[in-house]
């Protein structure tokens, strides 16, 4: 169990982030920067939503993919010292829980944590 320790708060962009199901149908659209912050990201359109998904959990076909995983894009607000544990990394992003908090999962980008 790895442990990373919060560097610089943040606030979530977004009151309603996209959760897609595996084989869903999503239309894909911009792709982020792969020279930027965040590389590997598609926006992409489902059904009742919008948002950033990892491309690796898509498999795309020109404007049309498919979801290969179950993907939920919720985001934690974070203070400065506190502890996320991670259960897995992806595209400069941590997915994990807070400490004192296991059943609660949520992303929290790499560079605003530190391991511990």
């Amino acid at each position: 169990m790895i442990e990373y320790r919060v560097i610089k708060s943040r606030r979530t962009f977004s009151d309603n982030p996209i959760t897609v199901r595996k084989d869903e149908k999503v239309m894909c659209g911009e792709e982020s920067n792969e020279d930027g912050d965040w590389a590997g990201w598609i926006f992409c359109n489902s059904e009742n939503n919008e948002g950033w998904i990892p491309k690796e959990i898509i498999n795309r076909s020109g404007d049309i993919g498919f979801i290969l995983e179950d993907y939920d894009a919720r985001e934690f607000d974070i203070e400065v010292d506190e502890i996320i544990i991670m259960d897995k990394t992806l595209n400069g992003w941590i997915w994990g829980a807070k400490k004192g908090d296991p059943f609660t999962k949520a992303w929290t980008p790499l560079n605003h944590l530190e391991e511990v």
